[in-house]
């Protein structure tokens, strides 16, 4: 069966920036990884629930969920995205994206039960460990 390593939640916005201060102002998550795209936020830099803030119309959100400020998708990170997808067909879910191989890792997209895209990844360095600085 499979397991997750970690499931974080994406919020697209228009302005990574300013969804920072929201977030740092509303329940005082600071930044603890910002990629090219994203910003991951936490209340610490090992804390196991994150927020991704994600560019609402980057190349590397699920064509699904792209373009919507207003939406968000999850990810579910595993060993085996091939055994997680093969795990979940007798729900006769929307395959959005089959697993598309990216070197040592692979994602799939999908659709739950209720419609919510979901994005399941391969595990990277970023997700078995957290980010162990700051990023100011």
């Amino acid at each position: 069966m499979p397991a997750a390593h970690s499931v974080t939640t994406y919020l697209l916005t228009r302005d990574i920036a300013a969804s920072i201060d929201f977030y740092g102002a509303l329940c005082g998550y600071l930044p603890v990884y910002r990629g090219d795209w994203f910003t991951l936020i936490a209340p610490s830099s090992d804390a196991a629930l994150q927020i991704g803030l994600v560019d609402w119309v980057s190349e590397f959100v699920p064509r699904a969920a792209r373009g919507d400020a207003q939406a968000h998708y999850l990810e579910v990170v595993v060993d085996d995205v091939h055994a997680a997808i093969a795990a979940v067909e007798r729900f006769a879910v929307e395959i959005i994206e089959h697993p598309i191989e990216h070197g040592p890792n692979a994602r799939a997209v999908l659709r739950d039960l209720d419609g919510h895209v979901i994005t399941v990844a391969t595990p990277t360095n970023r997700f078995l460990e957290p980010p162990r600085r700051h990023v100011g």
